[in-house]
């Protein structure tokens, strides 16, 4: 665990250092060597916590495609002139997308 109050001090005062000369302060330099670790710790844990939110989303899309690809394909022929066939037409069928039979009709 960090200190919150040192990994805060030690952004701020990098953030100031865009702005104005600090870091060539011994005692600023003291301070940014003191607080080092625990923003270390701060930042991984702010990296972390973005990498799973990252995760989570391409789980997500990946969950979303492959229920996608997991729809079955249906296909239905023409009757033949048999008087069943008239009666209740061609014969149905519901194909897997990742099985294709060579004799089943694209889609």
């Amino acid at each position: 665990m960090y200190n919150k109050f040192n990994a805060f001090t030690y952004q701020l005062i990098i953030s100031l250092c865009r702005f104005y000369p600090l870091k060539k302060k011994v005692f600023i330099q003291k301070i940014l060597d003191y607080c080092w670790e625990d923003w270390t710790a701060f930042r991984a844990e702010v990296a972390m916590k973005e990498l799973d939110e990252q995760i989570e989303e391409i789980h997500v899309a990946w969950n979303r495609e492959q229920n996608e690809k997991q729809k079955p394909i249906y296909s239905e022929e023409k009757p033949d002139g048999s008087e069943a066939q008239k009666l209740l037409g061609g014969s149905m069928r519901l194909t897997s997308p990742w099985i294709s039979d060579k004799h089943e009709p694209s889609s």
